[in-house]
């Protein structure tokens, strides 16, 4: 049997290729939207893709299915209660699909989703008994799947459906059965999930917290609780997977732009994201641009504060090849495909060979901060009398801000700025002066150039975020 794991960081995602080498037939299970790497490592291996199968209508990300069954002409198999409007083979409990010599077995496992099912796979050539599980969003290696991402009274009416699909259908499994999720670490679709990949049943079963909980009403509250914030694109995602996504065969290209098609194109509400560093965004950028840095994090923040009613034209740090169809692959994966239009060649220095405008966010240690909020800094009111004494906006999320904050601090989550932003719910004044702070120093920089281009002025962003501030030993209230 031939077993392989695709995994793509900035979702938090796993996907698999797996195949009965003696006939030559193969399955993928949840795939991702770019399939060429289903494709190619087929062909390498010798393998058809015959089937594909999907564990539950995904929240994070837009489903490859459609498209690879447009490629391969491989049906799609679903939980009979999935609500899918396209083409699908409906799937129940007991249910078994022979995959060559493998023999799949459908689980019936709601709990993340309504319509959850995980699914057993046999090496008959071997034994009939399951050698692996594909466990979705339910079981995950070190943790489990949150049930409240379709709203909290649907949560708190899976919980007790999740715990009895966990200890009385998957966890009956023998302790060497390997467990295969969907979701890992940089998901939001699971709370605290271990980086490592794959883990067993046996494992789970003696050291994953959740398990490890005495009660059903333990289990219920335990997951429940300090959930992370779900992002805003995720509300799009279930029903466009249920619709049934268009199918693109070749993905969107982005057009090369010189200096004065961007100028022109912002003029006409094209919207420019910044793919620096902070550090490097501070240090300059051009007005009115997004800074999105493209790391883990870029398609969560692509999804949470940018919508699809503008063209996207991009800055990147490398215009090369490879970094261009990354940039492409990570938000066709989240739906973006219509907006994405070109990208500045040359990056930045090609802007300021131009000689065109700039300006810039300015960083502040948090040293500096603490200075500045006792009155004693260089820029503080101390020595300008003129200015008001800096007040501080922390992006990060509920869970974080309750473990700890600077008094006095303003508490606006990154991903609902945007919104309140465009509602005018927030409060904050735009002559305020303001340092902005999060985690990192990342969150914080998508932040505060969000606020610039709403016309916020006196901004600092915050190096290192609260993780620098703790180290640094400096106060902090609940």
């Amino acid at each position: 049997m031939f077993v392989k794991q695709f995994y793509v960081p900035s979702l938090g995602h796993y996907s698999y290729l797996i195949g009965d080498t003696n006939s030559g037939e193969a399955l993928v299970l949840d795939p991702k939207r770019d399939i060429n790497d289903y494709l190619d490592t087929a062909q390498a291996e010798g393998l058809r893709i015959k089937f594909i199968f999907e564990t539950h209508n995904h929240n994070n990300y837009v489903s490859g299915s459609r498209e690879l069954t447009a490629a391969t002409g491989a049906p799609l198999f679903a939980s009979t209660d999935s609500g899918i409007h396209h083409d699908f083979q409906p799937v129940k409990e007991g249910d078994e699909i022979q995959v060559g010599g493998l023999k799949v077995t459908v689980m019936a496992t709601p709990g993340h989703t309504p319509e959850h099912v995980s699914y057993t796979v046999a090496d008959t050539s071997r034994t009939e008994e399951p050698v692996l599980i594909l466990t979705g969003g339910d079981l995950l290696v070190g943790s489990v799947g949150r049930p409240d991402l379709l709203g909290k009274e649907l949560g708190e009416k899976l919980a007790p459906k999740l715990y009895d699909s966990l200890h009385n259908k998957i966890l009956k499994l023998e302790d060497y059965v390997q467990v295969l999720p969907t979701h890992g670490a940089g998901s939001s679709c699971g709370n605290n999930i271990s980086t490592t990949r794959t883990s067993t049943i046996g494992y789970e079963k003696r050291f994953n917290e959740a398990l490890q909980q005495p009660d059903e009403t333990s289990f219920i509250e335990f997951v429940l609780k300090d959930q992370p914030a779900i992002p805003a694109y995720y509300r799009r995602m279930r029903p466009v997977n249920q619709d049934g996504p268009a199918v693109l065969g070749n993905f969107p290209g982005l057009k090369p732009l010189t200096p004065a098609e961007v100028i022109n194109l912002m003029d006409e509400g094209y919207l420019l994201i910044d793919t620096r560093s902070p550090a490097s965004f501070g240090g300059g950028h051009i007005e009115g641009s997004y800074n999105i840095g493209q790391g883990g994090s870029f398609t969560t923040w692509v999804g949470s504060v940018v919508g699809l009613d503008k063209p996207l034209i991009f800055l990147l740090a490398e215009t090369t090849p490879q970094n261009l169809k990354e940039i492409v692959n990570q938000l066709v994966r989240i739906g973006y495909e219509n907006v994405l239009f070109g990208y500045l060649v040359g990056g930045f220095e090609s802007w300021l060979a131009a000689g065109l405008p700039i300006v810039h966010l300015p960083q502040i240690s948090v040293k500096e901060l603490e200075a500045e909020l006792k009155g004693a800094g260089a820029g503080s009111q101390a020595q300008n009398p003129d200015r008001q004494v800096r007040n501080v906006l922390d992006v990060r999320s509920d869970m974080e801000w309750a473990a700890g904050h600077i008094e006095g601090a303003v508490h606006v989550p990154g991903g609902e700025l945007e919104a309140k932003l465009e509602q005018g719910q927030l409060t904050l004044e735009k002559a305020q002066s303001l340092a902005v702070i999060c985690g990192s120093g990342y969150r914080s920089s998508v932040a505060a150039s969000i606020l610039q281009r709403h016309g916020f002025s006196d901004l600092q962003n915050t190096m290192g975020g609260m993780s620098a501030w703790t180290a640094a030993k400096l106060p902090t209230v609940k």
